[in-house]
């Protein structure tokens, strides 16, 4: 039996037309919203681009300005105050902290400090490596940040005390691949430091790490020449200054006695039969009479003004500024008898004292002193005369 076939009736075609109308208008709705959008975020871009600008060139102007303040002194002190005052100044903060490693002791040292309690500074003078903010990012090697100081706290820490303090960051300052020291800055508000902060505060830690680094090697060339210069200027022996310096000084020293109008003395001193002290003991026992002269001579004069020098052979000098002849002979006395208690059998000291005539020269001031050391060697030795 054939069957006609069916046909979908007029009131079926016309629902779905109509239903794919519907989706039809929604989908231009929504491309609609969409194109809104798309014309909205071109339109920002250029704004959002501008701002990126501004804002990387605001970092690299702070990078620039703190790099220029760290690199105009090689004074270590003077680095890590102007790098802590800029980069407070830069971040527009008020407390902040530099600690420097100790490498030998594995630990941190405070070396200088903004809008701390004194109770906080007394407690963070030294902190082990691996111990709050600063010792763990000396240990890590890494930055820290602490969004919510009060919430994520160390109980241990002296700044717990203090809610005001709301976060944190903790930077390290490196060069050459070394964690030198780090730099602990805290702010009063929550999550007041972000991810963009933290670059910044990186790139800034290098270059202050790179300005402790290159005034520690300032420090260890400065030291190793002014050893080197008080080496060429020391007696190897006795540890006195040696006959070079002594002329240098004395002239120094006349010039200012003339020029101020006041005394200065010199002593020159021998010490009585070396040759028949070395004869009889040997000359490594002679070598500590020599020794012993410059020991009394140390412990008899006043640090940091007056100065012994080995002159010579058995011949020592001894420039007292600002000393009379009769002062002078005090201290003269004072170096004999101090020589005679270290019981030296055989020897003694004979010592001639001027004081500067403000008309003669460095020739005849010493030439007076060596004279007046030789009348007392040729009356019996274990004396002082007086030019």
């Amino acid at each position: 039996m054939n069957k006609t076939p069916q046909h979908p009736s007029a009131g079926a075609s016309g629902a779905g037309d109509a239903n794919s109308l519907e989706e039809l208008k929604r989908l231009l709705e929504v491309s609609r919203d969409e194109i809104v959008h798309l014309r909205q975020q071109l339109k920002e871009y250029p704004e959002q681009l501008e701002e990126k600008v501004r804002e990387r060139t605001r970092e690299l102007e702070a990078i620039n300005r703190i790099a220029a303040t760290v690199s105009r002194s090689l004074n270590l002190d003077t680095i890590l105050r102007a790098s802590l005052e800029k980069v407070l100044e830069v971040l527009q903060l008020k407390v902040g902290a530099v600690f420097l490693m100790d490498e030998g002791k594995a630990e941190l040292n405070l070396m200088v400090h903004q809008g701390l309690p004194e109770d906080v500074v007394e407690e963070m003078q030294v902190t082990a490596l691996g111990e709050d903010c600063q010792g763990t990012v000396a240990l890590k090697g890494e930055p820290i940040l602490v969004a919510d100081f009060q919430i994520s706290k160390n109980p241990e820490s002296p700044i717990s005390r203090y809610p005001e303090f709301k976060s944190l960051a903790g930077i390290p300052l490196e060069s050459k691949g070394k964690v030198r020291g780090v730099l602990c800055l805290l702010s009063h508000r929550p999550e007041r430091f972000s991810q963009e902060d933290l670059k910044l505060l990186v790139t800034i830690g290098s270059e202050i790490g790179v300005a402790i680094e290159n005034a520690w090697l300032y420090e260890k060339s400065w030291a190793h020449s002014k050893k080197m210069e008080e080496l060429s200027m020391t007696d190897s022996l006795t540890g006195l200054y040696n006959r070079r310096h002594f002329y240098r000084r004395l002239k120094e020293e006349m010039a200012r006695a003339k020029r101020q109008k006041h005394p200065v003395s010199l002593l020159v001193v021998d010490l009585d039969n070396l040759k028949e002290y070395n004869d009889a003991h040997g000359h490594i026992r002679g070598d500590e009479a020599l020794r012993g002269v410059a020991q009394a001579i140390t412990a008899s004069i006043r640090q940091d003004v007056d100065n012994g020098f080995r002159y010579g052979g058995d011949e020592f000098a001894v420039v007292l500024p600002y000393s009379d002849g009769d002062e002078a002979g005090e201290v003269a006395e004072r170096i004999r008898k101090t020589f005679e208690d270290f019981a030296l059998e055989g020897t003694s000291l004979s010592i001639g004292l001027a004081e500067l005539d403000f008309e003669e020269d460095v020739d005849d001031f010493v030439t007076r002193a060596d004279t007046a050391m030789y009348v007392a060697k040729n009356s019996g030795g274990n004396r002082v005369h007086r030019a």
